[in-house]
């Protein structure tokens, strides 16, 4: 019969598509009329059994098996035919109908349903309990809020942040380090004009994270949040943070800022892809080409652009230096004005386009 055959791909991946093809098959055949609903039952729960059983030892959740008979459950509901509608007995009945209370969708519905089960059973655990956890507080966020405010055991973080703590999504490390130069607290203001009511913040410090120390300062607060709602995520939040201590102690104070801009990529992926540790390093490894390496497009960039001002200065945080370059004074420096380590200006005035020796300023000083 089809889709009976057991999968056996070269790889975990190749078995997935090979179980939804059978899957997605045994459907489309009881919808056509080729199998019966016991067979495709059957096709369907064997080999999403078998495949928990392949990757994990033990039989999962019936989530997905679910999704599938509810697909099949629906195609009966097709077949039925519309009942007629009635004579108008009704309309003249005395008694409302109470209104269909709305209910919440189920999600073994949604289409990537079979996708998420197979892709679960390849998912490091604690990434596992990370989002049964965002799925548990996502069933109201507001109420989760105020359990945590009115917890005596938790850190303090800024109140709007939390929100990005329990939904799994990169915090706001600016936020947190802003925090420490104010004394305001974090509430909501409003004020009420007439019959409109304006609800706004009160002020912060602008400051933001943009050296070693402040990184290191706004990370702890961040990971003593994170551990107080994910607490299996402890030693994967130690070993990002020496991770990242790492890369600023290999490379020269000066371009710390990349560093910095590299941790923002990494939690940004790692929050929105839901599948990764901050410690899967070789994820994160075209990230630190791109925003670390010289020749990494935000890199060269920056550097493209800083190139292109008049003059071929840098700003602050390169390697060239603001003292003038006497070889270029003498006319005997090869370099071009943006690659010298010194600036390509008269030594006697400090002005572009002449050497001491051709400057009228130095030579009325004279």
């Amino acid at each position: 019969m089809p889709g009976d055959a057991t999968p056996t791909g070269d790889t975990p991946q190749g078995d997935n598509q090979r179980i939804l093809d059978i899957c997605t098959k045994a459907v489309e055949d009881y919808r056509a009329g080729v199998i019966s609903k016991a067979r495709a039952v059957f096709t369907v729960s064997t080999q999403l059994v078998h495949a928990e059983d392949q990757h994990s030892g033990d039989a999962g959740d019936d989530t997905t098996i679910q999704s599938y008979l509810a697909i099949l459950d629906e195609v009966d509901q097709r077949r039925q035919p519309v009942p007629a509608s009635g004579d108008g007995d009704n309309e003249d009945s005395d008694v409302e109908e109470s209104p269909r209370k709305r209910t919440r969708p189920n999600p073994a519905h949604y289409a990537w349903a079979a996708t998420e089960f197979l892709l679960g059973t390849q998912l490091h655990p604690h990434v596992t309990r990370t989002l049964e956890l965002i799925r548990l507080y996502g069933e109201d966020l507001t109420l989760a809020k105020r359990h945590v405010a009115a917890s005596a055991s938790a850190p303090e973080f800024p109140e709007s942040e939390w929100t990005n703590v329990l939904a799994g999504r990169p915090i706001d490390l600016d936020h947190v380090f802003a925090g420490r130069y104010t004394s305001a607290p974090d509430d909501k203001i409003s004020e009420r004009v007439g019959e409109l009511e304006f609800t706004f913040r009160a002020p912060v410090v602008a400051k933001k994270v943009s050296s070693f120390g402040d990184w290191v300062f706004a990370w702890k607060r961040a990971s003593l949040a994170v551990t107080f709602a994910f607490p299996h995520r402890r030693d994967e939040l130690d070993a990002y943070g020496e991770y990242i201590i790492g890369l600023f102690g290999a490379l020269a104070v000066p371009v710390h800022g990349r560093v910095l801009d590299f941790d923002r990529a990494v939690r940004k992926r790692a929050g929105s892809s839901r599948r990764f540790l901050l410690t899967d390093f070789s994820e994160f490894s075209d990230l630190k080409i791109q925003f670390i390496d010289a020749c990494g497009a935000n890199v060269y960039r920056s550097e493209a652009s800083t190139h292109s001002k008049p003059g071929g200065s840098r700003t602050a945080g390169s390697s060239c230096q603001k003292d003038p370059c006497r070889k270029y004074n003498a006319g005997t420096c090869n370099n071009h004005a943006s690659k010298c380590r010194f600036r390509h200006i008269c030594s006697g005035c400090g002005g572009d386009g002449h050497v001491e020796s051709d400057c009228r300023k130095a030579a009325k000083q004279t």
